[in-house]
């Protein structure tokens, strides 16, 4: 980025962070200037004499013994990790050579990466390397680097995903299913080698205190896997407990507390309490614990709604920042820490929101950004995940810590798994399975999250999830996309309408902005216009421009409805709009969608074009004049017919419709082609769009069906 992009950038920036957060901002950005201005330009490690001097002991003999023979604190499995491998095991046919086979991936060094297929990265792991470009960031203070350059194309992300190493857990979990030593070898080597290429806040692996954050739970869960194994030797365990001194000394000074808040110090947050819990009695993990656990609860009101979503506007980072939140608390409840109520009633809602959420294939929706993030992945099967993140399972250790069986109820749909059980019995061990006995029939009814603007529509096995939310994160829009009305649709447990998805951040800065975009989602584009501006080069913010407004969310014996709109400010001034009224028909089992769109106080004789979207799955789709229908030889399908009066009044006319090609991404990384349906139109203010969307089992049925149903709407044609 040029000198004058920079310039107008940060004019942008400033002119759309709100009066009252300016404080917070120039807080975090002196600070932030200061770090760099004071940044050492040798590296300082934390030598013995001072490492002593934390934990008030003599010498390395009685560290190492305050480590080996401390009962407090206790670790999820109770120092005997051979035990709870043995019973997972048994209770998750096939765990054992799923793990086994992911651990002789480790070993060789080959990783899949962020949508990168499986790469050998050879003997030594390239720990500062996007080796997917194959730019290499240098041994540098953190402060120093630039991370982004959105016309290389290079994406952080990646050294920083291999670098949070949870393929270390999994060969810990494959240490204590076997009590191979060279699984043990391996990961006291790929640490040593990271430190050596990584050292304290030089490269960009410490480039964020979340990735800190991160990286120090799983080698914790790593290592007390594995402890008992010769490999680990007490120069280890020096090294070891060193390094995670520093990983909390870097998490307390750069905090990521800037506004608007995010995940990333949510997770921050997290790092500090498990660090003041594991690292206990050293003198600073008193004071990390205690103002973690504070900010948490400060944070979590702020950012988490009061029904329980997150104000980041994604169901994925809703995901992510639950995780957190919930192995924080349930390593703090292990050891007795006391956990504000804020944090817990804010956890159980979080909790719900998810229970709510799931489709009936036990995915989630996709709405807003998904970089497939996570805290802690225990389940033997996670490249098998289609986000890479898992709903089911975190429901399921919720319900085993709560004791909550509507959300195990929920976690068994579309059918009782039992990978989707291990996250719960690597931590809780026969808990878990005594919650899920006896499980109770619960019908999960249609239900709405309106402070994220989440409607959930159900009947029968159908399922369909709108969102309706405003700009996330208090307008600053960092993960949010232009999904406004937008929508998705499953037939039982199968997806026909979705949301595309993310792909990318910052490795491409194009495609970035082509899937947060109006026309990468299942709702209707006005001219060109998008639902609030893209900056083209500002990759987590997005102008705050659509208002939304609920008019109506109800059922009664016979239907569910929802009636919204929004009214944005568009490029060159103009004010757009567009309402949508969804009405699904329980006795028929059909979808009736109502649009208008346009300019905002239009000439009645004015026109313009619209444009409306369906994102399929990688469902086949056939055209029919008008009507689209998908091509399933089994199972559910779904017709789509429009009703449209052109602006003449004449019925069908002057719409025209096609199916193109498009990308859809179940992960970050990864795009896959997918159909995508199109209607054309000339609209004016007064004209109103309805689509009916009609599943069947049979070309029959269809016609049977079409006719009964465009009989009842025979008044609105």
């Amino acid at each position: 980025m040029n000198v004058i992009d920079h310039v107008k950038l940060v004019l942008a920036r400033m002119l759309a962070v709100p009066i009252a957060n300016y404080p917070r901002v120039v807080r975090y950005v002196l600070r932030r200037h200061w770090h760099a201005i004071t940044a050492p330009r040798s590296i300082k490690p934390i030598n013995n004499t001072m490492l002593f001097e934390a934990f008030s002991v003599q010498n390395e003999e009685e560290l190492i013994e305050l480590f080996s023979a401390r009962k407090y604190p206790q670790f999820f499995f109770m120092g005997e990790p051979a035990k709870s491998a043995n019973y997972v095991s048994q209770q998750s046919p096939g765990l054992l050579n799923r793990i086994l086979s992911s651990c002789d991936q480790a070993i060789a060094h080959r990783f899949d990466v962020l949508g990168s297929g499986l790469v050998d990265l050879g003997a030594n792991i390239p720990w500062r390397q996007d080796f997917k470009s194959g730019h290499e960031w240098p041994k540098m203070h953190f402060t120093k680097l630039s991370l982004v350059d959105l016309e290389a194309g290079f994406d952080v992300k990646v050294p920083w995903e291999v670098s949070r190493f949870h393929h270390l857990v999994t060969l810990g979990q494959g240490y204590a299913l076997t009590n191979d030593e060279s699984y043990a070898s391996e990961f006291v080597s790929q640490i040593r080698d990271w430190w050596s290429d990584n050292p304290y806040e030089f490269g960009p692996n410490w480039a964020n205190a979340m990735e800190v954050s991160i990286r120090s739970v799983n080698w914790i869960w790593a290592y007390e896997l594995m402890c008992g194994a010769s490999a680990l030797s007490n120069q280890f365990l020096l090294d070891f407990i060193r390094s995670l001194c520093q990983h909390g000394r870097y998490i307390m000074r750069y905090l990521e507390s800037g506004w608007p808040g995010s995940n990333h110090y949510i997770a921050d947050l997290c790092g500090l309490v498990w660090l003041g819990i594991y690292l206990q009695p050293s003198s600073e993990s008193s004071t990390w614990l205690t103002f973690g656990l504070s900010k948490l609860s400060e944070e979590l009101m702020q950012q988490v709604h009061e029904d329980g979503t997150s104000y980041e506007a994604s169901t994925s980072y809703h995901i992510l920042v639950t995780e957190m939140v919930f192995w924080t608390y349930a390593y703090c409840k292990l050891n007795d820490v006391a956990v504000p109520r804020e944090v817990v009633n804010r956890l159980i809602g979080m909790l719900n929101v998810v229970s709510r959420l799931l489709r009936p294939d036990g995915e989630i929706p996709l709405f807003g950004d998904c970089d497939s993030g996570r805290w802690i992945s225990l389940e033997s099967d996670k490249e098998a995940l289609r986000t890479c993140q898992d709903a089911r399972g975190l429901l399921i250790a919720g319900s085993t810590l709560f004791g909550r069986q509507d959300w195990c109820v929920a976690s068994n749909q579309p059918q009782q798994d039992p990978r989707r059980y291990e996250t719960a019995l690597w931590a809780f061990g026969r808990k878990c399975v005594s919650v899920s006995d006896g499980l109770p029939e619960v019908n999960f009814d249609s239900i709405s999250f309106p402070d994220a603007g989440w409607y959930i529509i159900r009947g029968s096995d159908n399922y369909m999830v709108i969102q309706a939310g405003e700009n996330g994160s208090e307008g600053w829009g960092i993960h949010s996309h232009n999904d406004t009305l937008s929508f998705e649709l499953l037939i039982g447990q199968r997806a026909f309408i979705i949301d595309p998805g993310s792909y990318v951040y910052t490795g491409n800065y194009r495609a970035r902005n082509m899937f947060r975009s109006t026309a990468a989602h299942n709702a209707i584009q006005i001219e060109s216009h998008e639902t609030n501006r893209i900056p083209s080069k500002d990759m987590f913010r997005m102008s705050n421009d659509a208002r939304v407004k609920i008019h109506e969310w109800n059922s009664d014996d016979c239907r569910t409805w929802f009636d919204a709109e929004y009214v944005s400010r568009a490029s060159g001034g103009k004010m757009i709009y567009h309402r949508r009224k969804i009405e699904y028909f329980h006795d028929v089992a059909y979808w009736m969608i109502s649009d208008s769109a346009g300019y905002l106080g239009s000439d009645a004789d004015e026109v313009f074009k619209l444009t409306m979207y369906f994102h399929f799955s990688d469902s086949p789709v056939e055209l029919d004049g008008l009507t689209a229908t998908t091509c399933f030889q089994d199972g559910p399908n779904l017709a789509v017919l429009p009703l449209y009066k052109d602006v003449g009044g004449n019925s069908s006319a002057g719409i025209d419709a096609n199916i193109n090609t498009g990308w859809v991404s179940p992960r970050y990384g990864v795009q896959e082609k997918a159909p995508i349906l199109q209607y054309y139109m000339l609209s004016n203010r007064q004209s109103v769009m309805k689509t009916i969307l009609l599943p069947f089992h049979s070309r029959l049925e269809l016609d049977l069906r079409c006719s009964e149903v465009l009989k009842s709407q025979k008044g609105m044609m």
